[in-house]
């Protein structure tokens, strides 16, 4: 590398060498602000690199800030602070950012004398109260989900929008950061750069050169804000997330749109678990107010790390000559999150990142509704007595994360629905299925690239030997499907299932959930299991052997399968036994249940409607705990986060023999809007780390379930894994005797208390917790203090079976 010339660095350090905030005494300024501006009262001390600052708050309770500006600050430059709020508060007046406040002559601001007789200048704006998003993430001690980062994104971008039209002079030309100052900084910084990352920075050097001095000028340019990041925002998580106003516009610049976002972007992105994952939701929220062009977009994974680098190289220049700033505790973040962005391509940097049709907005829909008595005989008149939850149904409007609300704004935390896996109408896919929808949906008979990105990242979760997709709409299509391929490959007839199961509603499916129907018109191509319950079952806990012991019932599925000429064809098991309440076998169940139904010739099927995608904390597939690998594996309803996608896997062969024995098409499974769709939930399963969140509160959930068991005779057991959790009632914790009607009457009881659950089981006495994986540990309190008081005023009567 060549040796920085004395020229160049002393350009380096004029650049780097800051503004110096002055010192003048407190009680001079108060003075001055009384005699030029009314106001009086205390004083507080502010950080600030540039200038002095004070928070004034007055006895009427009004609150202000006092800034005195450096003598070597351009007046031109304040002028254009000036003038850029005042732009903003007229082009978009609900924006919360400081209002400008003027003298009692009416002037934007006025004059101090320094100790010496010096003049500076002297400014008043209005305080924003709350704490900055910096100090609610420290205090909470938490990360950013893509909801919250596609609210920061699109705050962000409006505030971009606030600005476009102002042309205001006096721009700086040598801020630090801009990165049209970028090259020459880096190049300067290299020898100061922190080892870990110092190869990195000269190894991507020239590329970035090339793109901030060639490419970058030609971008659509205006007056940006140019420094949104956590401590200029002022933000809250309570009750849900919000940003209260944006600070601090002293480091605006004249540049490019694309680099507004790349700011942003590198500003905040070290606060998700996955850097790619973090860009692309602020990007999405960014762009609903200031959509990009491909030219932009082309150069963002180069301008967020110029801008990442400044970072860390300006921070270590002035920790070097002791001007240590607080961005120092960030830089472990900085650093990798270039690592991560060095790996990847531009272009898969932006995959995804096309401007959003979905309008931003926070405002609760107000509905216009019948009452629910009306609404339901309706319903019953047009779709006659269908299926509907709880004593008195609901109408649900609306839903964001783990709530939702009734048509009477009513909220409830939702406790229940593995359907919206990721959280109600999570923004981030929201936004992937309409910006899809608005751009073509047709089948998958056209080539797309989703489709196969999709079946890709799937089968990077799986074991190696399952490579072969076929996408269906329903978990009922697939589990239909996937009985198709066992019987095409065993040449049998017969399914396995276990007792009181549930695998869908279509002809093949429906005689396989013995849970709607008497076993006893149980079809002769169908047997069962005994589940392995270790609370009620044959074998129970205790029994070290009750594994092997369940699993002999295998075998003895299979002969009478062969009696009645049917042959054993395949076995379908959902790993948390769902409809039986959510049972955790023994360890050595399913292998030994696997390694039957191969002997027999049959295949083995791997039911993850229920336990697929990370609900057990531990695993992305419930199977995978057990140590086995299915021959077929298929999903449902949590694939889509409630829009209708699922899927069957399985072997090469085992799909090529279904082809030649039919084949199989779905017009609508794996079409393009499904497909987005699909990714888009992965980006947000992986991206917010939901799996471990899943373990998290589910841990939470089942210790404070357990505290519950010791308070309550009425709890006999507590069973399931990770966010899928059972709680048994019983009458008598001896006897064992199912307290059904107790468990629906706290299933009730929940439900006027906000909190939604459901009852299930064979006896109907196990309440089921299966809540969207971004239920919190807030969410897990509030769940476990409803129970809680449910199981403590049950009516004695209820306390028998009927």
């Amino acid at each position: 590398m060549k040796i920085q010339t004395m020229t160049q660095q002393n350009s380096i350090d004029v650049v780097l060498a800051g503004i110096g905030a002055p010192e003048l005494p407190e009680e001079r300024l108060a003075a001055r602000v009384s005699e030029v501006y009314g106001l009086a009262g205390t004083f507080r001390r502010l950080g600030g690199e540039r200038e002095q600052n004070f928070r004034l708050s007055t006895a009427d309770d009004r609150q202000f800030v006092v800034k005195i500006a450096s003598l070597d600050e351009p007046i031109d430059s304040l002028e254009f602070q000036i003038e850029a709020l005042e732009h903003v508060a007229a082009i978009d007046p609900d924006f919360q950012v400081p209002r400008v406040v003027r003298t009692l002559e009416g002037e934007f601001m006025a004059m101090m004398a320094g100790e010496t007789g010096e003049a500076h200048v002297l400014r008043v704006l209005t305080f924003l109260p709350g704490q900055t998003l910096l100090d609610v993430i420290n205090a909470e001690g938490r990360k950013l989900g893509a909801e919250e980062l596609v609210v920061l994104g699109a705050m962000s971008g409006r505030l971009a929008r606030a600005l476009q039209g102002f042309h205001g002079r006096g721009a700086p030309k040598t801020m630090p950061w801009d990165l049209k100052n970028a090259p020459l900084l880096l190049a300067g910084l290299l020898h100061q750069m922190p080892d870990r990352i110092r190869s990195i920075t000269s190894n991507l050097l020239p590329a970035l050169s090339n793109t901030l001095t060639g490419a970058l000028p030609k971008l659509r340019a205006q007056v940006i804000y140019n420094d949104f990041h956590e401590s200029n925002i002022i933000a809250a998580f309570d009750p849900s997330f919000s940003i209260a106003g944006v600070i601090d516009f002293g480091d605006m610049v004249y540049g490019p749109v694309a680099q507004d976002l790349a700011v942003t972007i590198a500003s905040l992105i070290h606060w998700s678990p996955d850097p790619v994952f973090a860009a692309s939701c602020l990007a999405r929220g960014y762009q609903r107010f200031m959509p990009l062009e491909a030219d932009d977009l082309a150069l963002l994974r180069d301008l967020v790390l110029a801008r990442l680098m400044l970072q860390v190289g300006i921070v270590a220049y002035r920790a070097n000559a002791n001007d240590a700033t607080p961005l120092d505790d960030l830089q472990t973040f900085y650093m990798t999150a270039i690592e991560r962005l060095a790996s990847v391509s531009s272009a898969d940097f932006v995959a995804g990142m096309l401007p959003s049709v979905v309008p931003f907005s926070h405002v609760a829909p107000k509905f216009s509704t019948i009452s629910t008595p009306s609404l339901l005989k309706q319903r019953e008149a047009v779709l006659g007595k269908t299926y509907t939850f709880y004593n008195e149904p609901l109408e649900l409007v609306r839903g964001r994360g783990s709530k939702v609300w009734d048509a009477a704004g009513n909220e409830y935390l939702d406790c229940y629905n593995n359907v919206a896996n990721l959280g109600h109408c999570h923004p981030y896919v929201v936004d992937a299925l309409a910006r899809q929808a608005s751009t073509l949906n047709t089948n998958s008979r056209y080539l797309h690239r989703e489709i196969v990105r999709l079946g890709e990242r799937l089968s990077a979760t799986l074991p190696p030997q399952l490579d072969t997709w076929i996408f269906v709409c329903t978990g009922s299509e697939a589990n239909d499907l996937a009985v198709r391929m066992a019987r095409a490959v065993s040449g049998n007839e017969g399914i396995v299932v276990t007792e009181n199961s549930y695998h869908g509603n279509t002809s093949v499916g429906a005689p396989l959930s013995l849970i709607d129907y008497d076993a006893s018109q149980r079809p002769t191509w169908v047997e069962t299991l005994p589940p392995p319950n270790l609370y009620r079952g044959l074998y129970r806990l205790g029994d070290n052997d009750a594994g092997s012991k369940y699993a002999v019932h295998l075998d003895e599925a299979a002969g009478r399968l062969e009696q009645h000429g049917r042959g054993l064809a395949g076995v379908m098991i959902d790993s948390i036994f769902d409809a039986n309440g959510a049972l955790v076998p023994p360890a050595d169940y399913l292998p030994k249940v696997y390694t039957s139904v191969r002997r027999h010739g049959g295949l083995t099927i791997a039911d993850e409607v229920q336990m697929g995608f990370a609900r057990s904390g531990t695993h992305m597939w419930g199977f995978q705990a057990f140590d086995v690998e299915p021959d077929i594996v298929t999903m449902g309803k949590p694939m889509g986060n409630g829009h209708p996608i699922a899927a069957v896997v399985t072997r090469r062969e085992i799909a090529a023999q279904l082809q030649r024995k039919g084949g199989y098409f779905n017009t609508f499974g794996g079409n393009t809007v499904s497909a987005v769709v699909g990714n888009a939930c992965l980006d947000v399963l992986f991206g917010e780390d939901l799996q471990g969140n899943a373990k998290r509160s589910g841990e939470a959930l089942r210790s404070g379930l357990e505290v519950l068991q010791l308070r309550h005779k009425i709890v006999g057991h507590i069973q399931g894994r990770g966010l899928f959790l059972g709680v048994e009632l019983v009458s008598d914790r001896e006897t064992k005797v199912p307290a059904k009607l107790a468990a629906r009457w706290v299933r009730e009881h929940m439900k006027s208390a906000g909190v939604l659950v459901s009852s299930t089981g064979p006896f109907g006495n196990i309440i089921k917790i299966r809540p969207p994986l971004a239920f919190s540990l807030t969410d897990a309190e509030r769940c476990l203090e409803a129970l809680d008081r449910a199981l403590g005023q049950v009516p004695k009567e209820f306390l028998t079976s009927p």
